[in-house]
């Protein structure tokens, strides 16, 4: 009996452990009120947002300059300029032969010569004439005083006046010949003119500076008025042209800073230059140039990607993490008094990792660091302040 009553009580003992213990703890935990979740939350604050416009296109010469010869059916004898030469205004790209040109020079000078001599032959006719008139006026005026005193018959007066109409129409016709001679003077001169600027177009020269990307010109053609015989990049201005759909390009403004990505080249900085007044209606594409401050190493036709900063603000944001997008709605979780509440907000520009919010918050509300299905509006939680708020750049700082 006395082994027996020492192993009863400690079977007792460990019931009353195992079983009373656990729950008296369970209806003093049943008793205390629960603590709501923890969870992540971060301020609404005013940051710099930076909108930024990304699109692809090439490098094309800022602008081309053909050159071509000025004079037609002229041999070319020598090309001193090929493609890849930087050339200055005024430099020999090419000569013409000078042969026939110099003949219809000669050929001019002579014409121009025959002018002169017909001039002075009309104004030989044009004093003979004067003096043939002038002689037969003074007769008709005899005549005319001694019919008066009834010395001459009326028939010698008449001839008398003939005489005198007659030398006074060889004046005239003097006067107009001197007229033509001149005029063909004036022609023979322009002619000569046109001759002498021919041959001077002779030698072909660069109208600019630049340099050649082209040249389709051979020893032996004939050259072609017109045609052109190289194309220039005139001061060797090469510039980025790319393609901007049209929800972008009506955000983007003359002068915007780009960054020029080149295929096989570093980044270099660019600015807009010119952006096209019209898009197109198939590809809903507009384009803008973008000068290049850098411009070694450019070549035509290369891969070109610029990032255009559009526009710089401060706006008021939250992280990307804290919005959710469902259609055309946005939706944030902000927390307020330890009350989880869903708001609708207009989003703006994304920027380094925030999302801009136009409206739908005020600067310090508190959001949820992570939308998500977890929470519900009405929830309770227990909020924790996370992450530091960006600054504002100093440049942007009131």
């Amino acid at each position: 009996m006395k082994t027996t009553r020492p192993i009863l009580w400690r079977a007792i003992v460990a019931f009353f452990l195992v079983f009373a213990m656990p729950a008296q703890t369970v209806a003093q935990e049943q008793k205390a009120p629960a603590q709501p979740p923890s969870v992540s939350v971060v301020p609404v604050v005013r940051s710099e947002v930076t909108l930024r416009i990304v699109a692809s296109g090439g490098l094309l010469a800022r602008e081309e300059v053909a050159v071509s010869a000025r004079v037609s059916g002229a041999e070319i004898i020598a090309l001193m300029a090929d493609v890849g030469d930087t050339v200055v205004k005024g430099e020999q790209l090419a000569r013409l032969s000078e042969q026939t040109l110099t003949a219809q020079l000669q050929q001019a000078d002579a014409n121009l010569a025959s002018a002169g001599a017909s001039i002075a032959q009309a104004n030989g006719q044009l004093a003979s004439a004067t003096a043939t008139a002038t002689q037969a006026r003074t007769a008709l005026d005899r005549q005319q005083q001694l019919r008066l005193d009834g010395t001459v018959a009326q028939a010698t007066l008449d001839q008398a006046q003939a005489v005198a109409d007659s030398a006074a129409a060889a004046v005239q016709t003097a006067n107009a010949a001197i007229s033509s001679a001149q005029a063909g003077k004036s022609q023979a001169m322009a002619a000569r003119a046109i001759a002498a600027l021919n041959l001077s177009w002779a030698t072909v020269t660069a109208p600019v500076g630049g340099i050649v990307i082209a040249r389709t010109a051979r020893l032996g053609d004939q050259s072609n008025a017109g045609s052109a015989m190289f194309e220039l990049i005139r001061d060797g201005q090469i510039e980025a042209e790319v393609q901007i759909v049209e929800t972008d390009i009506v955000n983007i403004s003359v002068g915007n800073v780009a960054m020029v990505s080149i295929a096989g080249l570093p980044p270099r900085r660019g600015t807009v230059r010119r952006i096209s007044p019209k898009v197109d209606a198939l590809t809903r594409l507009g384009s803008a140039r973008i000068s290049i401050d850098d411009l070694s190493g450019l070549r035509v036709g290369v891969f070109a990607r610029a990032d255009i900063t559009a526009s710089r603000r401060m706006a008021l944001t939250v992280p990307t993490s804290a919005v959710t997008t469902i259609g055309e709605h946005s939706v944030v979780q902000v927390v307020t008094d330890g009350i989880v509440q869903e708001r609708t907000i207009v989003p703006g520009v994304l920027s380094m990792g925030r999302r801009e919010v136009i409206s739908g918050l005020e600067e310090g509300q508190q959001v949820l660091a992570r939308a998500g299905p977890f929470f519900r509006s009405g929830d309770a939680v227990t909020p924790v302040v996370t992450g530091d708020p960006p600054e504002a750049p100093a440049e942007m700082q009131p």
